[in-house]
């Protein structure tokens, strides 16, 4: 009673701002709510307190009906009373066994409560339906519901998939919001991270400067870290998980930070990740082929498609940039789209840059109609992202006059990717919250597939074991029969009569025991042959059958999605859930490549879909409101006052009133 109380004073309070302290809408009495919770356990239990009394009824009465002649007849002579006995035995029997059936039932309907309560989402906060405020410390909230639902939900799907498809999905906490540069070789990355933090701290040129990887950050001194130093930041605990790509990228694998000039467009608390140019190397696969990494992606020491994966889901921006003189997406370039990429279309900007370069206005057209052509082999979408063209030269001062592109317009499109990378740091929480929301539904999509592949498989097996059974039964059971039924005698049984031979001419002299021995082991051995044969057959047939079901179902794995998702296509293309099924398969098929048959895999029971039909539906949306808050503190907004402050208001006013 006495919060309600004060939560009501504290909302018809003229001081608090309204919307600030709202309560949410699932909150009613305590007592109602324990009322309905205890409704259907006392509705059981009545209802097995009577069964157990009819029981005790029953038994009494069968009891002494049935004991007490037999009681009559035990204490004749006597002077006791066999009918009073015969009452009380079968009366107690009764009880107990009554007693034992409620006592059991208890049990079982304890024991299916306990199980329902270990499948539903037990969260340790409670969902509010926030608006602006309510919240002391949104990031802590917002920390702690994604790191439950990551280790309740996510994780124990997870460890059932050979091989872990989703570990290095998942966020720790802390890490700083970085933004990622990537591009070919000599595309201007170096060069606009040098002007964006106002020293020349990284080389630039025409060839390659760049060997490796290093994260650039806002510091109070100049300090520079190697690969393994970083691995242990304490702030970026992310950044413990490269250690998985090997020495040669610990290697070449670097942190600088560089005390900067008050004036500096970087800000505090953001990194910039610059990387190894991307070279234009000829393929040796396909787009769409499992081969497309060949030796571009192994040519470094460490898989650069995997690094680059990595980076870009754990950014908070992405600039793709490349040249005028080479604005083809091919070698690593068309790999990092296809891959790295996909899947993070919200998070990367594509700027073409360095065109104060080019002379005139036909070579500016013949570069940006190329650089768009090539991504549109790329990119299977009618709508292309949106170019930046920009050039840093403009950084110091005005390029050259001898230039007839308009200059002004460009550096007018360079200050506006300046501005979204001092953005990204607002980005980060709803970036973090994508993220998450994506994993569980990649997740749900990757069980819900392999579920129904795991259950065709084992009903597969099932049949080829069936079928196998019965072939190798069958010639025994015919055996059996013919012996049952006397029309096959055995050697040394009492109805076998050695074969006769024909009369002829001549006459045969009579089988000796010797002979008919030799002729029964013959036909014996004969029989064994032959039914060896046959077992090692069907053996062969079996195995060939379970592997061409394993290679078949690879292959047919866009059918069995099909098949999963068919009612939801009955009312709607699902381009988003076919968009997503492209990122899905890949892992899909390396799980089902590891194993020897799908039907190994465990099981995926439904009520953990709930579970994650639950945290999108609820723990999402909730999470989207604890990153709002946040980002309305990055802009420098003033909240209203939350609840804890308001309380904290109201304490002081009673005490001095």
């Amino acid at each position: 009673f006495k919060p309600l109380t004060r939560r009501r004073a504290l909302s018809s309070s003229p001081a608090a701002t309204p919307m600030a302290l709202r309560i949410p809408r699932e909150v009613e009495p305590k007592g109602k709510r324990n009322g309905r919770r205890l409704r259907v356990p006392l509705l059981v239990l009545v209802s097995v307190v009577a069964v157990a009394v009819s029981l005790d009824l029953a038994a009494f009465s069968r009891s002494g009906k049935a004991a007490s002649a037999a009681a009559t007849t035990a204490w004749v002579g006597k002077n006791m009373q066999p009918e009073l006995v015969v009452e009380q035995s079968g009366g107690l029997r009764g009880m107990a066994l009554g007693v034992l059936f409620a006592l059991l039932m208890m049990g079982a309907v304890l024991a299916w409560g306990a199980i329902r309560k270990a499948r539903e989402l037990q969260r340790p906060y409670q969902l509010q339906d926030l608006i602006v405020g309510g919240i002391a410390d949104p990031e802590a909230d917002l920390t702690k519901i994604i790191t439950f639902i990551q280790d309740q939900v996510i994780v124990p799907i997870d460890e059932r998939l050979p091989g872990r498809p989703f570990e290095y999905d998942l966020h720790s906490f802390p890490f700083v919001p970085m933004v990622l540069v990537i591009g070919n070789h000599s595309s201007g990355k170096s060069t606009f991270i040098n002007r964006l933090l106002g020293v020349s701290t990284q080389e630039t040129g025409v060839a390659p400067t760049d060997d490796g990887f290093t994260v650039l950050e806002r510091w109070q001194a100049d300090s520079t870290e190697d690969g393994p130093t970083v691995f242990g930041c304490p702030g970026n605990r992310p950044f413990r998980e490269l250690q998985r790509f090997g020495q040669a990228f610990s290697g070449h694998f670097r942190r600088k930070r560089k005390l900067l000039a008050d004036n500096a467009i970087m800000p505090f608390g953001l990194q910039i990740v610059d990387t190894p140019g991307m070279i234009d190397l000829p393929l040796s696969g396909s787009v769409d082929g499992d081969n497309l990494s060949g030796h571009t992606a192994r040519g470094r020491g460490y898989n650069f498609v995997d690094v680059v994966r990595w980076w870009a889901k754990r950014a908070d921006l992405i600039l793709l940039l490349f040249d005028p003189d080479k604005p083809g997406t091919t070698g690593e370039t068309l790999e990092v789209l296809t891959k790295s990429l996909a899947g993070l279309d919200h998070k990367f900007l594509v700027v073409l840059n360095k065109v104060d370069q080019l002379d005139n206005s036909m070579d500016f057209a013949r570069a940006y109609g190329t650089l768009g052509w090539a991504l549109s082999k790329v990119i299977r979408r009618k709508d292309l992202p949106q170019i930046y063209t920009t050039y840093n030269a403009g950084f110091d001062a005005r390029a050259g006059t001898h230039n007839k592109l308009p200059l002004d317009d460009f550096a007018k499109r360079r200050e506006e990717v300046i501005a979204e990378v001092c953005r990204a740091k607002e980005r980060h929480f709803d970036n973090v919250v994508t993220a998450l929301e994506e994993t569980l539904r990649q997740v749900s999509m990757t069980a819900m597939v392999l579920g129904a592949i795991q259950a065709k498989a084992a009903r597969r097996l099932v049949l080829t074991w069936l079928v196998g059974a019965a072939l190798v039964a069958a010639p025994l059971g015919v055996l059996v029969w013919l012996v049952a039924t006397g029309r096959l005698a055995l050697p040394g049984s009492a109805s076998y009569v050695p074969a006769v031979p024909h009369r002829s001419s001549w006459r045969a002299p009579p089988p000796t025991e010797a002979h008919s021995e030799d002729l029964t082991f013959m036909g014996m051995l004969g029989v064994l042959s032959a039914y060896t044969g046959l077992l090692l057959v069907l053996s062969a047939g079996c195995r060939e059958f379970l592997q061409q079901s394993r290679r078949l179902q690879r292959t047919t794995l866009d059918d069995s999605f099909e098949e999963v998702y068919a009612d939801f296509f009955i009312h709607n293309d699902g381009e988003d859930h076919r968009a997503r099924w492209m990122n899905v398969k890949p892992k899909i098929s390396s799980i089902l490549s590891s194993i020897i048959c799908a039907s190994s895999l465990k099981p995926f029971p439904s009520w953990e879909m709930v579970k994650i039909d639950a945290c999108l539906t609820k723990d999402v949306w909730h999470l989207r409101q604890l990153a709002r808050m946040l980002r309305l503190d990055a802009n420098g907004e003033v909240r209203p006052p939350t609840r804890r402050a308001a309380d904290k208001d109201m304490n002081r006013a009673s005490t001095m009133g």
